[in-house]
């Protein structure tokens, strides 16, 4: 070999070393960043105000995962435009893996009812864990003079556009439920949405609007006090906590199935395996008996899944939602 032939090798394989260090070195840094995180606190965002069901579900994993991760998990709630705010929040929060948000099937339904959202549901965010799945309830205030959903599909049949149906905020677990059961009950509801379903249910309470369909988890305090009257579950099949409610379905709407889900999400650039990491720890708390003695009294079921399947998941919950919101005629007041 020449001394040129030999410089020429040489300087070719040194700058394969340094763009081999070059790559090396952020790989090795992201594999401490994970090994060490977290290592300051986390904060899970609510698009709800205190006293929801996304709220408490919120609260109860802080709480677990603050004893898990060795960290402070601080709940932060950040109410309006129908979990647009919160989600907002989260997109443009830093893709570390503090920040987490926690949806439900609004967030699936927002797409397709605003025209101008200020991110991608499904590439901004990404999921990390499903916290929840539970069954809703149709409840009337005890004015209505109904005791059973026949006799209240009659009563809005016999009088359109009189009786109304609170949410929690356009786009709602409430709003898509109260929407479907409008549209396959063939009714012309008034919707009312309030910021929040501790607002809607007082005034569900005190006789402002005349029905919702609300997760088990906040209402259920107010039926077994016997302020509110319950008429249905929103399920296919009926709650073990209330064996005697009928179902929508059998009740007089055929077909009629609709379930809570409350998942967390992270930004879409987090690295996977803070991800993985944070998925293991949620994955761990709801394994525990405790977790599944508080969900079952709840009424509601510990979530399951990997990442990816959860990103599955949320692909086809944001489709079937599109075609629930077209059917319903669903748009933001």
């Amino acid at each position: 070999m020449t001394s040129t032939s030999r410089k020429e090798f040489l300087r070719r394989i040194g700058g394969t070393l340094i763009v081999a260090a070059g790559v090396a070195v952020p790989c090795a840094a992201i594999a401490q960043d994970t090994e060490a995180f977290p290592s300051k606190p986390l904060r899970i965002l609510v698009p709800f105000p205190p006293g929801g069901t996304a709220d408490v579900f919120a609260r109860y994993m802080g709480d677990r995962l603050t004893h898990s991760l060795k960290q402070p998990v601080v709940v932060e709630n950040r109410p309006g435009a129908g979990g647009v705010v919160a989600t907002q929040a989260a997109v443009t929060s830093a893709a570390d893996g503090y920040t987490l948000l926690i949806v439900t099937v609004g967030h699936a339904v927002n797409p397709h009812i605003q025209s101008k959202l200020p991110y991608d549901t499904l590439k901004d965010l990404q999921p990390v864990a499903m916290v929840s799945t539970l069954p809703s309830v149709l409840l009337v205030n005890n004015e209505v003079p109904a005791r059973n959903v026949a006799e209240l599909i009659a009563l809005a049949k016999a009088h359109p556009g009189k009786y109304t149906y609170a949410s929690s905020g356009n786009a709602t677990t409430s709003h898509v439920a109260g929407a479907m059961f409008a549209s396959q009950a063939k009714l012309n509801l008034l919707h009312v949405p309030y910021k929040g379903s501790a607002p809607a249910l007082t005034d569900l309470i005190g006789g402002q609007v005349d029905m919702i369909i609300d997760p088990l988890v906040s209402s259920g305090p107010h039926i077994q006090a016997g302020k509110l009257r319950p008429l249905a579950v929103s399920t296919k099949q009926r709650s073990a906590l209330t064996p005697d409610l009928p179902t929508l379905s059998e009740a007089g709407v055929p077909g009629y199935d609709f379930s809570s889900w409350f998942l967390l999400l992270t930004p879409s650039k987090v690295p996977a395996p803070i991800v993985n990491k944070l998925n293991a720890a949620v994955t761990q708390v709801l394994a525990q008996p405790e977790t599944r003695e508080k969900f079952v009294a709840l009424g509601a079921e510990p979530g399951k899944g990997t990442p990816a399947e959860l990103q599955a998941f949320l692909n086809a919950e944001v489709k079937r939602y599109g075609e629930v919101a077209k059917t319903a005629g669903m748009r933001i007041d």
